[in-house]
């Protein structure tokens, strides 16, 4: 690099003022541009001098030379360092005489390129002797590089690092006698001490009508200490005046204040290229630091601004500015050019903006807007260019807007915020995958839309018209409608496109409150002006059976057709309640049938069977059924006679199964299977006799489960119900034959209800309460051997109430009669035998067939889905017939028992059928 260069030191200032000799030589003097490869330091400031025998205070030390001072463009690689000042010297008599001042580094008056270091003097110490009571300051640091005599701009491009002078050590005490240290040559750009404050460090950069480009480090220097102030740092960069501009590239460091006096602006760029419009870099800039700039320029990195930066005007051609205050961006104007705003924190912003084209890049243009967190502008959008939405935060437009180009979402949400917000006169609104459009429930007209992401009519309440002057084409987008649904006429978000449409777009509705209804034609959601050319897809976690995506309101069920369900074909589309046949020359085009079949949810037919699992499980057995042949002896023990022999006390129990399958009359065709299951003891015993019979009563506990499986056109389900049971028993055992048989019982019920079709749990934890009663009587009549006949009769009353409720699709539920009375008619024939067992005691056998007419008298159950009733009947008159048998032994204190038997519908004869079975065992005291 070659040898250094120090220039020649030079003596004080004496104390009246006069120089006695020149301070430090400048290091290099350069007149015309070169390229500096060698370390270069101006030279020291001679010491200051003892006045005492001129009865004087003691001289100041010399100022120190500059390093480099130089009229032409130059470039430094080398180590430049501006000249030291000297010391202040003691006064023997008199006071102490203060430190030079450093030199500058470099002084030019043109354009100056660092690549090196570049170091303004250090200033000279004074003196600090407090025995002598001598105290003088310190001489202030020289500037890094100074600019001065220029008659043009000048560039300072630093891509190493500058740094102003440190500011010399002590203070000066006012009272003290001496002189100041000299100034070093080319300006220290620091002071002296005065009044005990300390000298202050050189500043980095200083001058007037620069521009100062900063892709390295500038720092203003270090105070010296000793006093107030000690150790501060002086200003990185000043500007004295005229037109100036500081560039800032993401690599940039700056340490100390930038202060503006002129015309200046601050420009920032993520490397020292400006078509560079990358955010790789940047960092936070304080208000505090960059102080007095007129305007703001972006063209690249990422910079997070607080308090704002600029007074008049903001031009963002790249990079991002990240406001974390309303008030960051406090301009008159802001010119978007293709620069983006961020907002760190949830922010609102009131300035307009002008959008215009990027000249240096047609690819980019207007405003962006990025980040997660959530955006608010106030102000007026106007000019020709784009604006851009990306990251996932939201952008909330509230200004009247105006701007003529492309508006984009490619991620996030753009909402807009006050009526006009999305700017009519935009040529094309282009959403994203990522990216969704929220009308915020105010009617828009757009000049054309091209959608792959989301548009949101509105989050709330339905009536929100979209409207598309010219074409609409879809990309995969979706286009979120808020309906009520219910008949044509219902309440719903409309999109009119005006020209043509094209591509495909799914459409999913979401019903607000909608109860459902018949459609005569549907519910009108699409209208197209011109070729409908557009597929338009429903999506919905629900697929109907037929294979359709559905969407439910209340008990009915909608699918999209394009055209009306009747009337003229259009290029429209409508939601639909009904099923629509097919033209097979054009499946897409549906044709009119005459008496369309309602497309009810595949929620309808599984309430259809919820009253009848529950009955299932609620319904009162038989006398026999439930304890067998348990008062079957006679007094003379053979088992047939009339006799009316019962034991005192006994405990039964018995377990049971059915399987019914049901095929009852609804609006939907169900079919019905279910399968139950219970468990059921008892204990009872003797409460009262005479002469004529005797009365037995007993309670009974029961447990039981059903599973049922439904199937039917509008879909096919499951119920699972659990039932827990009360009961109590009398009986009236007459010596002559004859017996009434009265139960009751109450039933507690918890349901599952599952839509296998749309593969959903409608409703879990349902519950519900049933009652029962049941009166049976009859007469044992001994016929010929051991035979007997007995005719009897058994009317059962079942009731079931249970809680309303709302299921997974808003759907509310409701059991408006869920009562049955029925009357059973029958007639059994049993042969009993009994004989001594081998332990001496009496064994007893009863096995008996028995045949059995139903007869219904209500009008079967009732469900209420949304409004809307649906019956369920599973015919009034059935029929059956079973058998069974008692075996007791131990002369009748332990007995086992069963029944099986079958049933049928004569209303749908073996199309509705019941077999069921059970067997108990019991044990007397």
């Amino acid at each position: 690099m070659g040898d250094s260069t120090t220039g020649k030191g030079g003596d004080g200032g004496s104390y009246d003022g006069q120089q006695v000799e020149v301070g430090g030589n400048v290091g290099l003097l350069v007149p015309q541009p070169s390229s500096i490869l060698i370390n270069v330091t101006g030279g020291e400031g001679g010491g200051g001098n003892d006045q005492s025998s001129r009865l004087q205070g003691a001289s100041g030390g010399g100022g120190g030379g500059t390093g480099i001072a130089t009229s032409a463009a130059i470039t430094s690689t080398g180590i430049i360092i501006g000249g030291r000042g000297g010391d202040g010297d003691f006064g023997v008599s008199q006071g102490a005489g203060g430190g030079g001042g450093g030199g500058a580094g470099v002084a030019t008056s043109s354009n100056f390129t660092n690549i090196g270091t570049v170091i303004g003097g250090a200033g000279g110490n004074g003196v600090d002797n407090a025995s002598t009571h001598e105290h003088s300051g310190g001489g202030g640091g020289g500037a890094g590089v100074y600019v001065v005599n220029n008659k043009d701009l000048a560039i300072i491009l630093n891509t190493g690092t500058i740094t102003g002078g440190r500011g010399g050590d002590h203070s000066a005490w006012p009272a003290d006698f001496g002189a100041a240290g000299g100034e070093g040559e080319g300006g220290a750009a620091g002071s002296p001490s005065a009044g005990g404050t300390s000298a202050q460090g050189g500043v980095g950069v200083i001058g007037q009508d620069m521009s100062v480009v900063n892709d390295g480090t500038i720092s203003g220097g270090i105070g010296g200490t000793g006093g107030a102030g000690a150790g501060e740092r002086n200003a990185a960069v000043v500007f004295l005046g005229g037109i100036n501009n500081l560039t800032l590239t993401s690599r940039s460091v700056i340490n100390g204040i930038v202060r503006g006096d002129g015309d200046d602006s601050l420009t920032l760029q993520n490397t020292l290229n400006k078509e560079d419009r990358g955010q790789s870099g940047g960092y936070e800039l304080s208000a505090e630091q960059f102080q007095d700039f007129e305007s703001l320029w972006v063209y690249g990195g990422r910079w997070t601004v607080g308090d704002p930066l600029a007074k008049m005007r903001i031009v963002l051609y790249g990079g991002a500015l990240v406001v974390t205050k309303s008030t960051s961006l406090d301009t008159q104007h802001i010119f978007a050019r293709g620069g983006a705003i961020e907002a760190s924190g949830n922010q609102t912003l009131g300035q307009p903006f002008l959008l215009g084209k990027n000249p240096n890049d047609p690819s980019i243009s207007g405003l962006y807007v990025q980040g997660k967190d959530d955006l608010v502008l106030t102000g007026v959008l106007s000019g020709d260019g784009d604006l851009t939405k990306n990251g996932s935060g939201r952008l909330t437009l509230r200004g009247i807007n105006t701007y003529t180009g492309l508006t984009k979402v490619s991620g996030g949400t753009l909402t807009q915020g006050a009526p006009k917000g999305f700017s009519t006169a935009s040529s094309r609104y282009e959403v994203g995958t990522d990216g969704t459009l929220d009308l915020g429930g105010l009617d828009t007209i757009l000049a054309a839309l091209y959608n792959a992401g989301t548009i949101n009519m509105n989050n709330g309440a339905p009536g929100t018209t979209l409207t598309i002057t010219g074409d609409y084409v879809g990309n995969g987008g979706t286009i979120v409608f808020n309906t009520v649904l219910g008949g044509d006429d219902s309440k719903t978000d409309k999109l009119m496109v005006g020209g043509d449409t094209g591509g495909h777009t799914n459409v999913q509705v979401v019903n607000v409150g909608g109860l459902g209804a018949q459609t005569v034609k549907g519910i009108q959601i699409i209208t197209v002006g011109g070729q409908s050319g557009g597929n338009f897809s429903l999506v919905s976690s629900y697929t109907t059976k037929d294979g359709q995506k559905a969407v439910l309101g209340g008990s009915y069920a909608y699918t999209l057709h394009q055209g009306p369900a009747q009337g003229a074909q259009d290029g429209n589309w409508y939601l639909i309640s009904q099923y629509v046949d097919h033209n097979p020359d054009d499946p897409g085009i549906p044709a009119a049938p005459e008496t369309p079949a309602i497309r009810y949810g595949a929620n309808v037919p599984v309430y259809e069977g919820y009253v009848q699992t529950m009955q299932a499980l609620n319904k009162l057995s038989t006398l026999q059924e439930r304890v067998g042949k348990r008062y079957m002896t006679g007094e003379n023990g053979d088992g047939r006679t009339s006799g009316g022999m019962v034991n005192a006390h006994g405990i039964w129990a018995r377990v049971g199964g059915g399987h019914d399958r049901l095929e009852p009359a609804t609006l939907t065709g169900v079919k019905q299977e279910i399968n139950t299951f219970i468990l059921q003891a008892g204990v009872d015993g003797q409460f009262y006799e005479d002469e004529n019979g005797k009365l037995i009563a007993g309670i009974t506990g029961q447990y039981g489960t059903a599973h049922s499986n439904i199937v039917a056109r509008d879909g096919d389900g499951r119920i699972s119900t659990n039932a827990w049971s009360l009961g109590a028993t009398a009986t009236w055992i007459g010596n002559d034959g004859f017996y009434v048989d009265t139960q009751g019982q109450v039933t507690w019920f918890e349901s599952d209800l599952n839509s296998d079709t749309a593969n959903v749990g409608l409703a879990s934890g349902r519950r519900a309460t049933g009652y029962a009663l049941s009166v049976e009587t009859g007469k044992r009549i001994a016929v010929k051997g051991n035979w007997a006949l007995t005719p009897q009769a058994q009317l059962i009353w079942s009731s079931i109430n249970a809680d309303d409720f709302e299921d997974v699709w808003q759907a509310n539920v409701s059991v408006t009669r869920g009562n049955s009375l029925a009357a059973r008619f029958g007639l059994a024939a049993s042969y009993d035998s009994s004989w001594q067992g081998s332990d001496g005691r009496m064994v007893k056998r009863s096995v008996y067939g028995i045949t059995n007419l139903y007869r219904e008298f209500l009008d079967g159950a009732r469900v209420n889905i949304s409004g809307v009733d649906f019956n369920i009947d599973n015919g009034r008159t059935w029929a059956g017939i079973g058998a069974g048998g008692t075996y007791a032994w131990a002369d009748g204190k332990y007995a086992v028992y069963g029944e099986g038997s079958v049933n049928t519908s004569l209303n749908h004869f073996a199309d509705s059928y019941a077999v069921k079975g059970s067997v108990g065992f019991k044990v007397k005291w």
